[in-house]
């Protein structure tokens, strides 16, 4: 009498493994079968599966809301806030941009043409794209004074004509 009439646990545990695997197997051949079946019935009865309806959420940031900016005023605010920056003054910088509200950092933003890509428009995100802004017309007038440049333009090239002809 070799045979014992009860499994051994590791013979059990055997049985439910296979048990399980095959009632999960089971289990995803029906849910096939009800997408396919759910699929048809909704191609040929459209209505009596009605779409719900989503609510929409309200945007946070819209092109509709107010901005109580200008176009000039958002270019004098630019050109103050380059004058800190070339004063190294980045955290004044910063304040007064917080200080704005999100209308209007977009709109300092779409004045200035600078993108944020695939970021959505949060307050962060939008000081970040003016700040570069403003760093890149620092980088770019840090040898030179803008005003500078602009008076010296005409008279700069009248005086190369004449060392040239000297």
């Amino acid at each position: 009498m070799t045979d014992n009439l009860f499994n051994t646990p590791a013979d059990e545990i055997d049985r439910l493994v296979t048990e399980l695997r095959e009632t999960k197997e089971a289990l995803r051949d029906l849910s096939g079968k009800l997408t396919r079946i759910e699929t048809r019935l909704k191609r040929v009865f459209p209505q009596a599966f009605p779409k719900a309806i989503k609510e929409r959420k309200e945007k946070p940031l819209s092109e509709n809301q107010p901005t109580s900016l200008t176009p000039e005023t958002a270019m004098v605010l630019y050109e103050e806030l380059v004058q800190h920056a070339r004063n190294d003054r980045l955290e004044q910088v910063s304040n007064r941009l917080s200080s704005l509200s999100i209308p209007d950092l977009s709109f300092l933003r779409r004045e200035l043409g600078a993108s944020l890509g695939k970021r959505k428009p949060t307050a962060k995100t939008l000081i970040e794209a003016i700040v570069g802004r403003i760093r890149e017309s620092v980088m770019l007038s840090k040898h030179t004074d803008r005003q500078q440049l602009l008076g010296q333009s005409g008279p700069a090239t009248d005086s190369t004509k004449e060392s040239d002809k000297g």
